[in-house]
């Protein structure tokens, strides 16, 4: 299962991947991306430099991709920063606690 939780800035953000840390995830566990507007761009080279988590799904063509945030259903917001990890179900509640305590303007489960 996987816990998406949407922050307001930075600083949140920092503390939640650090109270992560702190229990065992790595940070290649986690997938981090803004809330950008919404850019097609030419490559993912191009999407990298601007700090933009891409993802390549089935419907994808070679050099068509979407920003991860359009592929996390139930996410309302429409600014800040994605934390994204996959975490055991019977640690979920935990991972949610810390999420919440970090500051998340929502969590989604994905």
């Amino acid at each position: 299962m996987r816990l998406v939780a949407r922050l307001p800035d930075e600083r949140q953000v920092s503390a939640l991947v650090d109270s992560l840390r702190n229990i065992g995830f790595d940070r290649g566990d986690m997938i981090i991306s803004s809330l950008a507007e919404e850019k097609k761009f030419d490559s993912v080279e191009e999407a990298t430099d601007m700090g933009i988590s891409m993802i390549k799904t089935e419907r994808d063509g070679l050099n068509d991709f979407e920003p991860f945030w359009e592929g996390v259903k139930g996410l309302k917001g429409d600014y800040g920063i994605l934390v994204a990890v996959k975490t055991p179900k019977h640690e979920a509640s935990k991972i949610r606690e810390i999420m919440e305590q970090s500051g998340a303007l929502e969590i989604v489960q994905d």
